[in-house]
């Protein structure tokens, strides 16, 4: 099958919603925007890097499209569209080339959105798949700017051990992050994709620089990571801390400021993991100790100078 023919096929495979007034097959698609603001993320996902060789393509392509889901989640975004690139391996089969795209559009409709273009070519490395989603704000947009010296830090779900395979299964959690872009609390949102320390180090960067203490018995670890650090406690925080990939919502609160009853957040995730202070650096409290923790997680080497 040429590029022309596998085009046209896709225009038939992700069927345009009324709102689509132009669609696959055309230079550009042309869509009616559901809101005057616009919020837009693209990430991709690299075989060796993101997924193995062995990974069923449906999970790859479920994969990608969540990754993306999940940022608009942490914006408080809700999502419309999708642009899909596609960089298949020189005779990728058209088995597997089916179920990737089978992976992506049940990602897309599960989260609400449509695939309305992108591109596809071929070379002589591995699997490049990369998505761009735009979406619009459920209410206000959230970002990494706006957490203060006293908040109290909070997650939406589970930490540590996603190489078990929550990486390929997890579920962008967009009904949460449009939740709390409605709660004047919320001050600071981001998607925890690097590890929670990683991320929250950003996040506080993004924020004028502070430092934050996060209480050890407070950490939801996820059972894989109790798995993986075989039995012991200080291995699984540890995985619990810094694995990444777990594609969940971290946000700073206002103290003393509660969320409205009801919502999506399960009742862990009112619970505060720790607090914005005006050291910077992180902090680790466990057992009446204070210690320094480092912000380790996964950041890809660019090399050069």
């Amino acid at each position: 099958m040429d590029e022309r023919s596998f085009t046209a096929g896709l225009a038939r495979f992700f069927a345009a919603a009324a709102n689509v007034r132009v669609g696959i097959g055309d230079d550009a698609a042309v869509v009616r925007n559901p809101a005057r603001d616009a919020v837009l993320c693209c990430d991709p996902v690299v075989e060796g890097v993101h997924f193995t060789a062995a990974t069923p393509p449906r999970l790859v392509g479920r994969k990608v499209v969540n990754r993306n889901l999940s940022d608009l989640a942490a914006m408080g975004a809700t999502p419309d569209w999708l642009l899909v690139s596609l960089v298949l391996p020189r005779g990728y089969a058209a088995r597997q080339r089916r179920e990737l795209l089978l992976g992506i559009r049940a990602a897309a409709r599960a989260g609400g959105a449509r695939v309305v273009g992108g591109d596809v070519a071929t070379h002589a490395g591995p699997l490049v798949v990369t998505v761009t989603a735009i979406g619009h704000p459920a209410a206000r947009v959230l970002t990494r700017r706006g957490a203060r010296v006293g908040d109290t830090l909070h997650v939406s779900g589970s930490l540590g051990g996603a190489i078990a395979g929550h990486h390929l299964r997890f579920r962008p959690a967009l009904a949460e992050g449009a939740w709390l872009a409605r709660q004047p609390a919320v001050r600071a949102a981001i998607d925890v994709s690097d590890g929670l320390l990683l991320d929250l180090q950003t996040l506080l960067r993004a924020s004028g620089g502070h430092g934050a203490e996060l209480d050890a018995a407070a950490i939801p670890i996820r059972p894989a990571a109790r798995r993986l650090a075989g039995g012991d406690a200080d291995r699984a925080l540890r995985r619990a801390l810094g694995d990444g990939e777990d594609h969940v919502l971290l946000w700073s609160q206002a103290a003393r400021r509660s969320l409205a009853a009801g919502g999506p957040l399960p009742a862990r995730a009112r619970r505060p993991i720790g607090r914005v202070v005006a050291r910077p650096g992180l902090w680790l409290l466990r057992d009446g100790r204070r210690e320094r923790l480092e912000p380790t997680g996964y950041l890809h080497a660019l090399g050069g100078r």
